[in-house]
């Protein structure tokens, strides 16, 4: 980065004796950039975020693209942006710097005259984009219908690419447009299961990993779920793929056919035989395994017994997984980038709040703001901060305290300190307590409802369409219903418009309702 930035302010078209350690300083970054993460990382982290970002958005070589020297620079400074934005912890960068506005101009182009530029911006914008702006992506570039399209391309080339892209570079910036609940339905409606079942059907695993992990994310929506399910031979296909040799590929599948099946429906699985036996759940994605083992051997030094997949799971079914969750004491949900993006831990995240289980959110990334399904799960929750911003021990004991607080867990007194550290509040505008509401805090009458008084309950407030899907509800579990308003108001009008199938007018009804039992 030194040796560009020094050569830089030298105008690097001038001479061949600055051209070329310029091309080669780009090409080298590029192609090692690709090959590596941590490199990719480090060239974030060392200004490389502001300096490709110019580059792209530098009007003098805008003007210029027809010329082979100018074009490969802005070429190079894309892909290495590119690259840059499939690591973790650095999307700050792009944020503060407006890589976003800038991928937006070229995933706007109507001219296709170097359409190589528009596929790499849509890519890196995949990555990179944020809930708040994915709107203004998808409505302004059409990036769900051009990524399909591409794949396309790509899988009927004879060289399987497409403007130098492979089907599963394509494949995987859709995979990551999925995990957007908004853009599930569009991605099938813009005519992707035919490819996903092409893809599926070929011989080529790291294709066959990525379009079932693609599936997985788009089975969450219950809608696109039953389209996966009736899309001909896409069962079949998958069936076929879950004992694969290949690991991710068996991991990605069974995950898909695990949500497909509906086996991650609380009121459809069997019920536990084992007794909950109060253990500590750790819900978290591979990249942060570092902070999360420092967890366990803490916890387990306090006597807590801890559940984790790296101890118990190995290469166990999702069913165990499930009754993990069915007999722990409480979640410890580790929210990061790659925990949204995952749907395994989306999995477990959104089996815990069906279970209705306690969970309590830490924070295991710098500068990161959960939002999407994440966000509405953590509602107005507090957490615990253990990205690094603060010292082990402040959020530790915080940790500790909240544990110990709910009196239900083997926990040692050790030499724990009464010095502990209020959790961070989320960044929801309402601010509510991190314990749920109590019986003594609502009617007593509601708690003596059965099944059959919540139904005459919603006949009286001229719900009746709205019995069936609440056939299973008595009064505690309504009373857990109203907790969830307040403790994730969020993710309480999506269950009720998603799950409930609830329109706004008989949300706004049951929700008054509700208040006044």
């Amino acid at each position: 980065m030194k040796i560009l930035k020094t050569l830089n302010g030298k105008e690097i078209f001038r001479n061949d004796s600055i051209w070329f350690p310029v091309y080669y300083c780009f090409n080298t970054l590029w192609n090692y950039s690709d090959a590596s993460l941590k490199l990719a990382k480090s060239i974030a982290e060392n200004d490389g975020v502001r300096f490709f970002t110019i580059n792209c958005d530098h009007e003098p070589y805008l003007k210029n693209l027809h010329s082979k020297n100018v074009y490969y620079v802005v070429k190079a400074s894309m892909s290495i942006l590119h690259n840059i934005s499939r690591t973790t912890d650095i999307h700050h960068h792009f944020k503060d710097n407006g890589t976003t506005e800038v991928m937006l101009k070229f995933a706007t182009w109507k001219d296709l005259t170097y359409e190589m530029l528009k596929v790499m911006s849509l890519l890196t914008l995949a990555h990179i984009v944020e809930e708040e702006d994915n709107d203004k992506l998808i409505d302004e570039t059409g990036a769900i219908e051009c990524c399909v399209k591409y794949v396309q391309k790509a899988l009927t080339s004879q060289k399987r690419r497409h403007l130098g892209f492979t089907p599963h570079e394509l494949m995987d910036g859709m995979s990551k447009l999925a995990v957007n609940d908004k853009n599930k339905k569009k991605i099938v409606d813009a005519g992707a299961l035919p490819i996903f079942l092409d893809m599926l059907k070929g011989d080529h695993v790291e294709e066959q990993a990525i379009t079932a992990r693609a599936l997985w994310t788009l089975s969450f929506d219950k809608d696109v779920c039953q389209q996966i399910i009736e899309f001909p031979e896409m069962m079949e296909r998958l069936e076929a793929l879950r004992s694969s040799v290949d690991k991710e590929v068996a991991k990605n599948v069974n995950g898909a056919l695990f949500v497909l099946k509906g086996e991650n429906d609380v009121s459809k699985r069997p019920k536990s035989g084992k007794k909950n036996k109060g253990h500590v759940f750790i819900s978290y994605s591979w990249n942060e395994k570092e902070i999360v083992m420092k967890l366990r051997e803490r916890l387990k030094k306090e006597g807590v017994e801890v559940w984790i997949d790296v101890e118990r799971m190995g290469g166990s079914t999702l069913s165990a997984m499930a009754e993990a969750v069915e007999n722990a004491a409480v979640v410890l949900i580790c929210m990061s980038e790659k925990y949204k993006q995952s749907p395994n831990c989306r999995l477990e995240a959104e089996y815990t709040f069906q279970m209705r289980k306690e969970y309590i959110p830490l924070m295991v990334q710098t500068r990161y703001r959960p939002d999407g399904w994440l966000g509405m799960i953590l509602g107005a929750k507090l957490y615990f901060d253990f990205s690094g911003k603060y010292p082990f021990e402040k959020p530790w004991n915080g940790l500790m305290k909240e544990l110990k607080g709910m009196g239900r867990l083997s926990v040692l007194d050790g030499n724990s300190t009464d010095r502990t550290d209020a959790p961070i509040m989320s960044s929801s505008t309402s601010v509510h307590s991190s314990q749920p509401i109590r019986q003594s805090s609502m009617s007593s009458k509601i708690y003596q409802m059965n099944t059959e008084d919540v139904s005459n309950w919603l006949c009286s407030l001229k719900l009746d369409g709205c019995v069936p899907s609440f056939a299973q509800f008595d009064g505690k579990l309504l009373a857990q219903l109203k907790s969830m308003k307040s403790e994730a108001a969020e993710f309480y009008y999506h269950c009720l418009e998603k799950n409930m199938n609830m329109n706004l007018v008989e949300i706004l009804t049951f929700t008054d309702g509700l208040e006044k039992l």
